[in-house]
C-alpha cells in the first residue's frame, strides 16, 4: 500500500501536493536529516522514488508524536536504506517558510549494505562538485555544511 501511495503522491502536481500536505500533516512539519560523510569527504545522498524533480537529497524525515529526534533520524536512514547509524551531535537547524523546522545531524555509517526501500531506489557519496540533480535550496545547506565542516573550501569560492 505504501508503494502504491507514493507512487500516486509522485505524479501529483505538486501544487495539489501542497494542499494535501497541509491536510494530512500537522500545521509545523519537524524534521530530521542525516549528514553523513565519508573519508573523502563526500555527503552520502539518496534518490527518492516519490519525486519527480530533484530526487536527490540527503536522507531524513518527520518526527513520529513523542520521538526524541536522534531517534527518528536513526530510524529514517535505518528505514530508507537498511543501514545502521549513530548520530555524532547536531551540526545545523533550519527553518523553511512558511512550515518546515528541520535539525540536521552529523552521523556515522555503524553497519550494514545499502538496500533500496519503498522511499530510496539508490545511494551514494558525492563531492560537493559533482552532486546529482538536488533541490536548490538542499545545495545552499549542502554547502553551509561543507563550510562549517571546512571541507574543499576551494569548491565554494
Amino acid at each position: 500500500m505504501k508503494r502504491f501511495l507514493l507512487q500516486v503522491w509522485r505524479v501529483l502536481p505538486y501544487w495539489l501536493q501542497i494542499i494535501l500536505s497541509r491536510l494530512i500533516r500537522p500545521l509545523f512539519h519537524v524534521g530530521v536529516t542525516a549528514v553523513i560523510f565519508d573519508q573523502d569527504h563526500r555527503i552520502f545522498l539518496g534518490k527518492a522514488t516519490y519525486q519527480r524533480f530533484y530526487p536527490w537529497g540527503m536522507l531524513g524525515g518527520g518526527l513520529e508524536y513523542g520521538e526524541d529526534s536522534e531517534e527518528a533520524v536513526v530510524r529514517e536512514i535505518l528505514e530508507e536504506t537498511s543501514l545502521i547509524a549513530k548520530v555524532e551531535k547536531l551540526l545545523l537547524v533550519k527553518t523553511f517558510a512558511p512550515d518546515k523546522f528541520i535539525l540536521y545531524y552529523l552521523c556515522t555509517i555503524q553497519d550494514g549494505i545499502f538496500q533500496p526501500s519503498d522511499e530510496i531506489s539508490e545511494a551514494g557519496y558525492f563531492s560537493l562538485s559533482n552532486l546529482p540533480d538536488i533541490r536548490p535550496r538542499d545545495f545552499e545547506v549542502l554547502k553551509q555544511i561543507f563550510e562549517m565542516m571546512e571541507f574543499h573550501k576551494h569548491e565554494l569560492a
